[in-house]
């Protein structure tokens, strides 16, 4: 390393990724519930858990190293999560099988940046007192997270794409 690591950018990385924590923790909780008696369901119901958990190691951490969320990048997740449930997708009154496909796809860009957020608290682990033990079992978790969203995508992606006759279509 060139240097001592910048706490005052470290409080504002933290501040952005716990607020994102949020937002992943809640849309994983939504999908759990939705996908429940579908093929996703389990994988998913398992993903929440380990997000929700993490999220709580995460706001432990940075309220260890003063680092306090911004609530209006909390408000501004939370009512970014709730607007893309209405975005549009075809279907007026009941759901689209893309919304899956899109839903897997935006939650693997998420874990995909959640680790990287574990790789850099691993680079200053030292600096900032944190358990290297736990940082690798993060990493593995989100790599196990990773290849569980790109796994359930292609059931997603397998079925969404399937024509099916829509009621008054012969």
């Amino acid at each position: 390393m060139t240097g001592p690591l910048d706490r005052a950018l470290l409080r504002t990385y933290l501040s952005d990724h716990l607020g994102g924590a949020v937002g992943g923790s809640a849309r994983f909780g939504r999908m759990a519930d939705a996908y429940a008696d579908t093929p996703l369901g389990p994988a998913l119901a398992r993903i929440a858990r380990e997000v929700t958990d993490e999220r709580e190691w995460l706001r432990e951490t940075a309220m260890r190293l003063d680092v306090q969320p911004s609530r209006v990048k909390r408000l501004g997740i939370a009512v970014a999560e709730r607007a893309g449930r209405l975005k549009p997708n075809g279907r007026l009154t009941d759901t689209s099988p893309l919304s899956a496909v899109i839903e897997l796809d935006l939650m693997r860009g998420a874990v995909t940046a959640k680790r990287g957020l574990w790789e850099t608290l691993q680079v200053w682990q030292d600096d900032l007192d944190l358990d290297p033990g736990r940082l690798e079992r993060l990493l593995a978790q989100a790599d196990d997270q990773i290849a569980t969203l790109t796994r359930l995508g292609r059931i997603a992606r397998e079925q969404a794409f399937v024509r099916h006759a829509r009621p008054g279509e012969g």
